[in-house]
């Protein structure tokens, strides 16, 4: 196997044990808690019994595929992990209510923002849904959630929390309706209730972690807690984990995948050392061969022998190094 297929098939490996976790129901049941304002209140068993479809697992009632080909000359979107849900009051086993997409952003400097794609992905969640522009398919669209984990290049006072999006409505007589009636008045918050029904279709939710996973103790968003507690390996300790009980069983999954996690890294910080070594050695080496063409001995003495760190870098500078 060669060093460049040894790679591909780490970060395969890498990845497909990330997706394996995220497609599990178990793992998905608290998130899905704290991000569906339905979900609320009910208990995460009834939660995990909702979720009718999560790519790749097959014994799902239904699957959605997350690979999203688009229509027409639309780029192809692929998901980390899509599933469909069904609401508390349905009584359709089969029919998803919502559909809620889960990634894992784990790259530096990605060189766009972040909300932004996270919002191309809920519209073509919305997308998706339609097979024809008739009128009536306008009725049939579920509301979408996206959900996206972050843990690299987070400001620090934004680590440790999250930030929500939806569509919201604002009525231009808002003020107006003060002086109204009080049947007038209801009549008119009737009709915007009804309005912000009627749009409440995109929700995004960035959740800000921290490279180091810091211990937040029993305080803090139960989301965040429960995230952190996976990350630390602490899923099953209720001193971390608010839904510890329910996460027992999917901890042999996590810390496995937290330790390959770790692996990865220590490898990847290990290589980008070594690569930093090798680049720095060819610079200085380069240096040399251009201070002894000039007969330049009094400077490459001082470099080698006084460790002249503000000469080598002026000499650096002056060969543009």
């Amino acid at each position: 196997m060669t060093a460049n297929n040894a790679l591909t098939e780490s970060e395969y490996t890498y990845d497909q044990k990330f997706k394996q976790l995220f497609q599990n129901k178990k793992f998905l049941a608290p998130i899905l808690k704290n991000i569906v304002k339905e979900y609320r209140d009910i208990s995460l068993p009834e939660i995990e019994s909702l979720i009718i479809s999560v790519s790749g697992d097959e014994e799902t009632a239904a699957s959605i595929g997350t690979e999203d080909v688009g229509k027409g000359n639309e780029m192809k979107t692929c998901y980390d992990v899509l599933a469909g849900c069904r609401m508390p009051d349905s009584e359709d086993l089969f029919t998803a209510g919502l559909y809620f997409d889960l990634e894992m952003q784990r790259e530096k400097n990605t060189g766009y923002p972040v909300p932004a794609r996270g919002i191309y992905y809920c519209s073509r969640l919305i997308s998706r849904q339609l097979t024809s522009l008739e009128g009536e398919a306008y009725t049939y669209l579920k509301p979408v959630y996206s959900v996206w984990i972050i843990i690299n290049d987070i400001p620090q006072t934004l680590r440790y929390s999250r930030y929500e999006v939806s569509l919201n409505g604002v009525s231009s007589i808002m003020e107006e309706s003060r002086s109204f009636s009080k049947n007038k008045r209801k009549r008119f918050h009737a009709a915007v209730r009804k309005l912000d029904s009627q749009i409440d279709y995109i929700h995004l939710c960035l959740v800000f972690l921290s490279e180091d996973f810091t211990d937040q103790g029993e305080s803090g968003d139960a989301l965040i807690r429960y995230l952190q507690s996976v990350f630390m390996k602490k899923i099953a300790d209720s001193e971390y984990n608010p839904y510890a009980d329910y996460s027992k069983s999917i901890k042999k999954e996590a810390d496995k995948l937290m330790t390959i996690v770790e692996m990865f890294e220590e490898r990847a910080e290990r290589r980008g050392r070594k690569i930093g070594e090798k680049r720095g050695e060819d610079r200085l080496k380069e240096l040399l061969c251009c201070l002894k063409q000039q007969h330049r001995d009094e400077d490459i003495n001082q470099i080698l022998f006084s460790e002249n760190r503000h000469l080598l870098e002026k000499l650096y500078s002056e060969f543009h190094l």
